[in-house]
């Protein structure tokens, strides 16, 4: 039996997840190309409230959202209704998807594939991917690559994560303390979101970093052939200073 997932109720509000990062759209921008050039059959894993996997339905794409998480497909499925877009949404695990079809891409997008915390997780996940590919289809991974001086903050550091605007459009500061735990690479954040100096929500959330060659270590061992590895969503080449990995990948 696989161990639970970690930290997944910050997703039960969907609605507040649809506000904080409706104006994020460079990776939105990314997938579509990748998949308007590789075309369809599209799976998107972990897809939230349809955030990416609209705008590459409306281009004319077949594609399917899967999420483990069910406020946030409600939420993706009334976003559809409303766009006139037929998107087939799977409440699945990702760890064990059930699909008939196969697909020609799959993805996983932002960093979601770092809610997956142990080695059998990662290893069922990636497995699972691979048997709903077609021969010869992609799979893309997408994770943050580990910024050392990042990894020692001290966790009674403070510090501005960034700036997003609530459903009313009212701008909210969102502050962040993180501590890293070399044991088990998991880097936990405390966000504390901030209107107009008061603090109107927190949240718990907790990713695996995966080291370079510990990504690609884990891909062949689960069969699947690095073809190309990139350091950004401008698809630049990857370094030790990107603040991206971003791998495309094929079963071998």
């Amino acid at each position: 039996m696989l161990p639970d997932l970690v930290d997944m109720d910050v997703y039960e509000d969907a609605t507040f997840y649809d506000a904080e990062f409706a104006r994020r759209n460079h990776d939105a921008d990314f997938f579509l190309r990748q998949s308007m050039k590789i075309g369809g059959p599209v799976l998107e894993v972990a897809c939230g409230t349809g955030r990416i996997t609209l705008p590459i339905a409306k281009h004319g794409i077949e594609i399917m959202g899967l999420d483990v998480t069910l406020p946030m497909l409600e939420l993706a499925t009334r976003k559809a209704k409303d766009a006139n877009l037929d998107i087939a949404w799977l409440h699945q695990d990702c760890r064990d998807i059930q699909v008939q079809d196969s697909f020609k891409l799959i993805f996983s997008a932002t960093n979601a594939m770092q809610h997956l915390h142990d080695r059998l997780s990662v290893n069922a996940f990636l497995q699972s991917a691979k048997r709903a590919l077609m021969p010869g289809g992609t799979l893309i991974l997408d994770v943050f690559n580990p910024n050392l001086q990042k990894l020692a903050r001290a966790s009674s550091t403070r510090y501005l994560h960034k700036t997003v605007n609530d459903a009313e459009g009212i701008p909210i500061r969102v502050e962040a303390c993180s501590q890293y735990e070399s044991a088990t690479q998991i880097l936990a954040f405390d966000l504390y979101y901030l209107r107009e100096d008061k603090c109107v929500r927190t949240k718990k959330v907790s990713m695996r970093c995966f080291f370079p060659e510990e990504l690609i270590a884990l891909c062949a061992f689960n069969g699947l052939k690095v073809r190309h590895r990139y350091g950004d969503y401008d698809m630049s080449p990857f370094t030790s200073n990107s603040p991206k990995q971003i791998l495309f990948c094929e079963a071998d």
